[in-house]
């Protein structure tokens, strides 16, 4: 399958357009590189390259820290879990530059849910399902990608999405889905506005 491309690639826009196909049908660039476009990529180097140092883009994330530590604070029984089409060592490493991993119990990815599935492929759920034990019908899910919360409203989650150029790319649905809520960003006021009943 490489071979079908052996001209495409001598640019980040050619690159860009022979990917982003293959990235809509599986739904993470490592499965679009490997069985979208028949390429051999070292696992290990290919998030390392691709993630770098967060810390050259990120930093604290006081808002979302502020809910976090205030929703966890209030109840014991609040589970927060974290899954992601990344790989776990570099989502722990961005949500320790952005100051919130301490607030996570679990951090699930790439890793987890093998290469042979990702989000929002019902598969991927219920691999961190069995995983937590955590109940669909009493979970909250928040997302920036609305194929990836359709998913999880299917399954029985309540829905909240952030908006994020994620959120533009991916457009409008045809099928009518609409997240329970929408918010520009994490924060207190917005989760009060929302879930009250986490305060």
């Amino acid at each position: 399958m490489a071979d079908e491309y052996p001209d495409k690639f001598t640019d980040c826009e050619s690159a860009k357009r022979a990917w982003h196909p293959h990235f809509r049908q599986y739904n993470q660039t490592l499965r679009a590189l490997r069985a979208g476009l028949g390429l051999i990529v070292d696992t290990e180097k290919y998030w390392t390259v691709t993630r770098g140092n967060p810390s050259e883009l990120l930093g604290v994330n006081e808002d979302a820290k502020k809910v976090l530590e205030t929703v966890t604070k209030n109840s014991k029984e609040i589970q927060c879990i974290i899954l992601t089409n990344c790989a776990e060592k570099q989502a722990k490493e961005c949500l320790e530059v952005l100051g919130l991993l301490e607030y996570f119990d679990e951090v699930y990815g790439a890793d987890a849910m093998g290469a042979d599935s990702c989000k929002p492929e019902i598969n991927a759920f219920e691999k961190i399902k069995k995983l937590t034990g955590f109940e669909y019908g009493r979970t909250v899910f928040f997302e920036d990608s609305v194929k990836n919360l359709a998913a999880g409203k299917q399954l029985g989650m309540r829905t909240v999405l952030i908006k994020s150029e994620t959120t533009q790319e991916e457009g409008k649905r045809d099928d009518g889905f609409q997240p329970d809520h929408t918010i520009d960003a994490v924060t207190v006021e917005e989760m009060r506005r929302i879930l009250p009943e986490l305060f």
